[in-house]
């Protein structure tokens, strides 16, 4: 059956089978398709998180966790417009009352989000360290001097 045939748990079956075959790629690939079926799919930008970290291909994982975290910020964005075109008295109100408590960001986004996306956060900035941070190298055995007899 053709991926785009298929069902995003089907995928997501097929790709952790991929992973445990050691199909990295393939994984890949198939995460990525579920994620265009669906991009609130938590499950698939974790795994490719975690695939792109083994591969130590940091540069791609951080530019999937800013994905998700985009897509799940834009979700919240266009939920909260919704409710305010179907609650437009009660939007004015809950507005005010959220921005004078400190509840919202600049870009009228909730202060405190989803565990989700506090993960995704920790997780970038690990990233972000481990771009910044030099190769580490293995530490050689220092050399000894032979001692010389008198």
């Amino acid at each position: 059956m053709a991926a785009s045939k298929k069902s995003k748990n089907e995928l997501l079956k097929e790709a952790r089978s991929k992973e445990i075959e050691g199909k990295t790629s393939d994984a890949i690939n198939i995460y990525s398709v579920v994620i265009s079926k669906d991009p609130l799919q938590a499950m698939a930008y974790n795994r490719l998180m975690i695939l792109y970290r083994k591969l130590k291909e940091y540069k791609k994982e951080l530019a999937i966790i800013k994905k998700a975290i985009g897509a799940y910020e834009k979700d919240i964005k266009q939920d909260q417009l919704t409710w305010k075109k179907a609650n437009s008295k009660s939007a004015k109100l809950s507005l005010s009352l959220a921005k004078s408590m400190g509840l919202l960001t600049d870009e009228g986004l909730p202060i405190y989000e989803e565990s989700q996306i506090v993960t995704w956060r920790k997780r970038m900035e690990t990233a972000q360290k481990k771009i910044k941070a030099p190769a580490k190298h293995k530490k050689r055995k220092p050399l000894t001097r032979a001692k010389k007899h008198r």
